[in-house]
């Protein structure tokens, strides 16, 4: 019998998942470290990079056998208790443009009292977007948005045609 050598790289890869949110902030310290070099912050990085490889590579655009028994049961009610939090994950990825504006702004207005208070700010706006964005995959199937866009819910019917008379 052949043995199945995928499972420990897809387990990896899945549960890497997990680490990028958390990498990131665990990497904000570093900025307000005075006068530190570059490439230590560059360093500090590289367990996000890491795991976010290592979960693309084990996924490749599919759901994995982790991913399929870490659905949700209750996943109409999960994505109506995060309703508000999904509706802002969709705003922001429909309205691009508006979504960076807001950020940029909210980071120019934190860092001018303090440099890398604005730099954390962003910081911590990534991890936030890479945690919604999780959860979003969890509940997708149930997303509203994502209903709405792509019928679901709201699709019509066919009309059925009239069937022919026929005069006697």
């Amino acid at each position: 019998m052949r043995k199945n050598h995928s499972r420990i790289p897809i387990a990896v890869g899945h549960y890497a998942e997990l680490a990028v949110p958390w990498a990131m902030l665990a990497t904000i310290p570093l900025v307000w470290v005075p006068e530190l070099p570059a490439w230590v912050l560059g360093l500090g990085f590289m367990p996000m990079y890491v795991a976010m490889a290592l979960h693309w590579a084990s996924h490749r655009g599919k759901l994995c056998a982790p991913c399929m028994a870490s659905l949700p049961l209750q996943g109409p009610e999960l994505a109506e208790r995060w309703r508000r939090g999904l509706r802002t994950l969709h705003w922001v990825g429909d309205h691009p443009l508006q979504g960076i504006l807001l950020a940029c702004a909210a980071m120019m207005v934190t860092g001018l009292f303090m440099a890398p208070a604005g730099v954390s700010l962003f910081f911590v706006l990534c991890a936030i977007s890479t945690l919604w964005a999780m959860r979003h995959a969890r509940v997708m199937p149930w997303c509203h948005w994502c209903r709405r866009r792509g019928g679901g819910d709201e699709e019509e019917s066919p009309v059925a045609p009239p069937s022919p008379t026929v005069n006697a």
